[in-house]
């Protein structure tokens, strides 16, 4: 499933607010080297499909590399399905993900409900990243830890309240955090990202609450696709394609731990 290059280029701009990029014929490579240990941030991107022995030599280059800078894993990003026993016949084992691309059909916009008493506000300071925080510990520190939350929200968080482009927002209600969830645009793309509802709040509403309110700032802008990604395997998926969202391409994902 070939995807649009208008959304190819969104991610490519969205993730360079956060990672420097080297690029030459066959990858594209992301490094942050104020959160290196964030596999989103750090990453290589296989530009095209090719044939297998190609594609292991590009790996083992770029887990050479990695390895080279003390990293702790090696995430290799293509858009194309790879063949198994490629990867069973490199040295590090890899951790194999399939993400979908879904695009929000505007149609469906109407049919998505409210809750009025909800106040959902962009990140604009300190004190709100702090609120960020909140819902990150609430909802990832049991599985990624305290420290690695901190450090990844106060990362983003420097992006939040620049001028770089990506935006967080924070739902409250009754002056409860519910949940957050980042908007980034790029030449009448919007891309939603980090999309999370603390537990107790889930399955409630919230969550298509705050989907409703980005999706508006997009046809506010007069964007023409709004779309994110999310794992095949996530229950979140069913979730979205019952909102109106349509898978429109997929990627595939290897992590190769060093």
């Amino acid at each position: 499933m070939l995807l649009d290059k208008e959304i190819m280029n969104c991610e490519f701009e969205y993730i360079k607010c956060f990672s420097e990029f080297y690029e030459k014929d066959n990858i594209i490579r992301f490094s942050d080297n104020q959160l290196k240990d964030m596999y989103y941030h750090n990453y290589t991107y296989v530009k095209r499909e090719m044939e297998d022995s190609e594609l292991k030599e590009i790996i083992e280059d770029e887990i050479l590399l990695r390895s080279f800078e003390k990293s702790k894993f090696c995430n290799i990003i293509l858009d194309y399905v790879v063949n198994r026993s490629l990867i069973s016949s490199l040295k590090y084992n890899a951790e194999i993900s399939k993400m979908g691309y879904y695009s929000f059909d505007i149609s469906y916009f109407s049919r998505l409900n409210y809750i009025s008493e909800c106040a959902i506000k962009k990140v604009i300071n300190d004190e709100m990243i702090n609120d960020v925080l909140f819902c990150d510990l609430k909802h990832d520190e049991e599985n990624l830890g305290k420290d690695f939350c901190t450090r990844r929200c106060y990362r983003r968080g420097k992006v939040y309240i620049s001028e770089k482009g990506v935006d967080s927002y924070i739902c409250y209600h009754k002056g409860k955090i519910i949940g957050n969830c980042d908007l980034f645009t790029h030449n009448g793309v919007v891309k939603i990202e980090d999309f999370a509802v603390i537990p107790p709040y889930q399955r409630m509403g919230y969550g298509t609450t705050i989907l409703k309110y980005l999706i508006d700032i997009g046809i506010k802008e007069k964007c023409h696709t709004i779309y994110l990604v999310t794992d095949e395997e996530d229950t979140a998926k069913e979730m979205y394609k019952k909102l109106g969202f349509n898978k429109i391409g997929e990627r595939m994902e290897l992590l190769f731990h060093l």
